[in-house]
């Protein structure tokens, strides 16, 4: 049975590592549709990411027709990922107000699924006290932070912050999926 996946895309220069894990999503039979943030759409294109899905990306709240994803999209999906989270989306996410789909789909998530946040950002930013306070609030609410890879940054620096490899993203979704079906074999 394929499981759905609704993959969250934020203003990050590591789009193109996301756009890996969206392919690997892919080949191993999810499927998978793709929210992005305005600032997302200045890293990776439309056109990438739907010929990867193929699926429409969805970017505003407001589109004719479109009314009710955020709740549809939370309905529909098995499990959330946030994929490159910056530092603004993770603070916003916190407090409840991040504008536009990804905020909207936040909200309208009861935590009954998996609801990933894979970060993204400069290593300073990673350990301001605002971020690290708000990331342990995401996480008491129920969300899961993925850890960050060391190594060099798209600012030049070497430090924490860089985001998962790929490989190990999908590992992850690949953990939550198949100790979901170990419980449900056992149940029988």
């Amino acid at each position: 049975m394929s499981k759905n996946i609704l993959f969250c895309l934020t203003g990050s220069i590591s789009c193109y590592k996301a756009c890996e894990v969206i392919s690997g999503l892919i080949k191993t039979g999810y499927s998978v549709q793709t929210v992005t943030s305005d600032s997302a759409l200045k890293f990776i294109g439309e056109a990438t990411l739907e010929g990867l899905t193929g699926r429409k990306v969805l970017t505003n709240t407001f589109e004719p027709g479109t009314m009710m994803s955020h709740i549809d999209l939370a309905r529909w999906s098995d499990l959330i990922l946030v994929c490159p989270a910056s530092a603004k989306t993770i603070n916003n996410l916190a407090s409840g107000t991040l504008e536009g789909l990804i905020g909207e789909l936040y909200l309208a998530n009861n935590f009954r699924k998996p609801f990933l946040i894979a970060p993204s950002m400069n290593s300073e930013m990673l350990a301001h006290p605002a971020t690290q306070e708000n990331m342990l609030k995401l996480k008491k609410y129920g969300a899961r932070l993925l850890d960050t890879d060391h190594g060099q940054l798209a600012c030049g620096e070497t430090g924490w912050g860089r985001l998962l490899n790929p490989t190990t993203i999908l590992q992850i979704i690949g953990e939550y999926f198949s100790t979901e079906t170990e419980t449900r074999g056992l149940d029988i």
